[in-house]
């Protein structure tokens, strides 16, 4: 039987064996109260890799962004957002309806906001009238950005410049480790000056499940009432904890390997005409047909039938992830199918 070659996202990753050795062995105790040793250990190993003070374990990076937004913000208050952010598309409506925040949207490079554009909202003179911007949300890398990384540089210009206005900075680092290791540099220095962070362990890290957020130890005090507040206190929670301590210190490194696989799928893409290929930064790579006479629905039909699955993101865009899960010969099948079909 022909394997099916899953393109469609990292979160499909399934678990090495040895990540999931470790749920046998790890100590539990009731988290709610305080008394679950390996999550204690997580928290405390994601907050260091990261350069703050402490950690908060989350059920998903939905959760972990929801719980972080409600703690840096009140009801009423402005968050300001690059339009095409994940926060904003693909989280259910949580910053309306849970939140109660009103978004302001700025519109992006591939992702990429000009820091101009967030002082323009935030050196607006006080007005009854409006909502306060009270928040500043960066997505590193940028989902449907073609998983494009936000350079260093601008997330420090970005973050000084709201600091200046009292207002801190939030990064949905879903996909942080990509951009660490595509910049090479540490996570730590990339997200030096930001206030809080969530970063997901179950997408290129291979986790099953659970996201982390970090911030300072006040913030997290905080966060973890809200995170009870929606539903997210876990009891014997070390046995999503110890997957993702075998993560952070194993499955970092190999996101290289992701990102070369994709740069594979874009050289080959990007010698059809008719086709555009946003730039590759990371591990995804999406292309625009509207140039040619394909649907995204027509083209994932066919490239199903050639055991590829891969996910729409529109009429006319379609998105390729590679992951832990896709090796060398994979990739080489998919390139082979796509010089078959175009």
């Amino acid at each position: 039987m022909k394997k099916v070659i899953d393109l469609r996202s990292d979160t499909l990753t399934l678990p090495p064996k040895e990540m999931l050795e470790t749920i046998l062995t790890a100590k539990l105790g009731d988290d709610v109260w305080r008394e679950d040793p390996t999550v204690q250990e997580l928290e405390a190993l994601a907050a260091k890799k990261l350069g703050k003070q402490a950690g908060l374990l989350v059920t998903s990076g939905t959760q972990g962004n929801l719980v972080s937004e409600m703690t840096h913000l009140n009801k009423g208050e402005g968050i300001i957002l690059e339009e095409e952010s994940h926060i904003y598309l693909y989280e259910a409506g949580g910053i309306a309806s849970i939140v109660g925040a009103l978004p302001y949207l700025i519109k992006g490079e591939n992702g990429l906001m000009d820091v101009k554009d967030i002082e323009a909202i935030l050196s607006r003179p006080y007005n009854v009238h409006f909502a306060d911007p009270k928040l500043v949300c960066i997505e590193n890398t940028h989902n449907r950005g073609g998983g494009r990384v936000i350079p260093k540089s601008n997330m420090d210009e970005i973050a000084k410049m709201a600091h200046e206005y009292d207002v801190p900075v939030h990064i949905d680092g879903a996909r942080l480790f990509n951009a660490s290791v595509a910049l090479n540099i540490s996570p730590a220095k990339l997200v030096e000056h930001a206030d809080s962070i969530q970063i997901c362990l179950s997408k290129g890290l291979a986790c099953p499940i659970g996201s982390i957020i970090v911030g300072t130890e006040e913030f997290i005090e905080k966060a973890r009432k809200n995170r009870k507040r929606v539903g997210g206190g876990m009891r014997q929670a070390g046995v999503i904890a110890a997957p993702g301590i075998y993560a952070l210190t194993h499955m970092i490194d190999r996101l290289k390997e992701d990102h070369k696989h994709a740069k594979m799928i874009e050289k080959v893409l990007k010698e059809k005409e008719d086709i555009i290929v946003k730039p590759v930064d990371t591990n995804i790579v999406i292309i625009d047909l509207s140039k040619s006479e394909w649907s995204a629905e027509t083209l994932s039909k066919e490239l199903e039938k050639q055991g590829i699955l891969v996910t729409q993101m529109g009429t006319k865009l379609i998105r390729f992830v590679t992951h832990f899960n896709i090796n060398r010969e994979d990739i080489e099948n998919v390139i082979k199918t796509i010089s078959e079909v175009f």
